[in-house]
């Protein structure tokens, strides 16, 4: 029986992990829920070599730090004690937190008796050990020193912390960083191997931003499951039903009602289903998006939206300005400008639109190159200017809430616009598009509007003056018109 035993932690790495578990929470078992053989499974496949890179996603509290970033390199380094593993994180205290753990896993008696993998003692520091036949893992942060470092496996657990989930720069910083130098530091690109395994924190967050690559692996574990789905355990299948929690019996139906109501930035739908949920509701088709000519329609308001790039390059994301009108229940697109730019080509463009289209609002995102631009406007206002704070919703929730609206013909494009078919396209690719800050600045513009259906006239100096707030005359091939519509509501657009 202990022959049969030895040899299952030998031979198959669920038995493996059920034993270090055992062992290292002092005789408590691991549970015996199917997901966690799945995820054996599956990590065993990246130990094989089978699979080349890999992204997992689920919900906290899951044991997935132990799973990929402990166990893994531990049993890595037990079938092949030449391996030199890397393990990111995003913290100092994380990265030496797993590499004691992994170290301990490796000079613990029931180790030592199965499996012959030493850990070197003149290289066993808290982040960086060696094994007597020159493997070893090295942890450190995402911004780390990594010069001269080299790995046959990389396991990027958490790549950003909690508090992060809303923190742009960051977000852009640790994507930049793993694209130009986590990366480079596969000692073979071709047989080398990449685990990312994360909670989902933001739309634009690292595991999102290798989705886009296509060459990833992508494993996706909702708390709750939003449909029947067969995942293969090796030895069988494990059928997960609808509506079925990963941990059956974790939360009682008032708790998992209090957890989705309080969890914020992000909330529920990203940070526990993964976006899962919210993905499978919102398709949209072209067909969804009508046109419409504006020479038919009245004399309307005007309100900008705006959501701010942050700098020029292919990589960025780009910044964004709609001109949009209300009318009859439907939202009309007047017109967009998108480019990949600094702040100085955000600003021209902004002052371009002012002066196009005399809106009564501007709404624009304090993020990126928004507080500036905000600054500004507010400085030399002509008009109202409101500061949109980031949303702690996901990306897929906020739209989400508009996908009724726009099945149902709600957002109108004007005629033979040069941009129309890339504004679409952005909405149907969704959540796979390269980009969504068309979507961004939509939504945020659908949500406003939602919340103020009658947008304030436009401010009389702007009317009296004729001249915008950078000191040029207000002037166009267009004439500016000022009408009503029943109720006396004043409104206002170019013709």
């Amino acid at each position: 029986m202990l022959h049969k035993t030895e040899n299952l932690i030998r031979t198959d790495f669920a038995s493996f992990v059920r034993k270090a578990f055992y062992y290292d929470h002092d005789g408590k078992k691991l549970g015996s829920e199917p997901y966690i053989d799945y995820l054996c499974f599956e990590l065993d496949k990246v130990a094989k070599g089978e699979t080349k890179r890999q992204v997992i996603n689920l919900p906290p509290r899951h044991l997935k730090t132990f799973l990929a970033a402990i166990y893994l390199p531990a049993w890595v380094l037990a079938k092949d004690p030449s391996s030199r593993i890397m393990v990111i994180t995003y913290s100092d205290q994380l990265a030496e937190h797993i590499t004691y753990q992994i170290r301990r896993v490796l000079q613990s008696p029931w180790f030592k008796k199965v499996f012959k993998t030493r850990v070197a003692e003149d290289r066993s520091k808290m982040s960086d050990f060696a094994t007597t036949q020159g493997g070893g893992v090295f942890a450190t942060s995402v911004g780390g020193a990594l010069a001269g470092r080299g790995a046959d496996i990389i396991i990027f657990d958490d790549p950003l912390d909690l508090k992060d989930a809303g923190n742009v720069r960051q977000i852009e910083l640790v994507n930049q960083r793993f694209n130009s130098l986590i990366m480079s530091r596969l000692n073979d690109p071709k047989t080398g191997r990449i685990v990312i395994i994360a909670h989902r924190l933001n739309d634009n967050d690292l595991s999102a931003h290798v989705r886009k690559q296509g060459d990833w692996r992508h494993i996706v574990l909702p708390l709750i499951a939003t449909r029947k789905k067969s995942y293969d355990l090796g030895y069988d299948k494990w059928l997960r039903k609808r509506g079925e929690l990963l941990r059956p019996g974790s939360y009682t139906a008032k708790k998992l009602t209090q957890l989705q109501m309080n969890t914020v930035n992000p909330d529920f739908e990203l940070l526990y289903q993964q976006d899962r949920g919210g993905g499978a509701r919102m398709t949209l088709r072209a067909e969804n998006f009508g046109t419409i000519d504006t020479r038919t329609m009245p004399v309307l308001p005007v309100i900008l939206s705006i959501d701010p790039g942050q700098r020029a390059g292919v990589n960025n994301s780009y910044g964004v300005i709609q001109a949009w009108s209300p009318f009859e229940n439907k939202h009309i697109l007047l017109e967009q400008w998108r480019e990949q730019c600094n702040y100085p080509g955000l600003k021209r463009a902004y002052w371009l639109f002012v002066r196009k289209f005399r809106p009564s609002v501007a709404l624009i995102e304090a993020t990126a190159n928004g507080p500036a631009l905000i600054s500004e406007a507010k400085r030399k206002a002509i008009l109202q200017v409101v500061e949109i704070m980031p949303d702690s919703r996901s990306k897929a929730a906020r739209l989400l809430a508009h996908v009724p609206l726009t099945r149902r013909g709600g957002v109108q494009l004007t005629e033979a616009a040069a941009w129309s078919a890339d504004y679409v396209k952005e909405f149907v690719d969704f959540p796979l598009a390269p980009f969504d800050d068309q979507i961004d600045a939509t939504t945020q513009y659908l949500d406003w509007v939602t919340a103020n259906p009658v947008p304030p006239p436009l401010p009389q100096r702007a009317i009296a003056s004729g001249v915008g707030s950078n000191g040029l005359p207000l002037t166009t091939n267009r004439s500016f018109v000022v009408g009503s519509i029943p109720g006396d509501v004043a409104i206002r657009r170019w013709r």
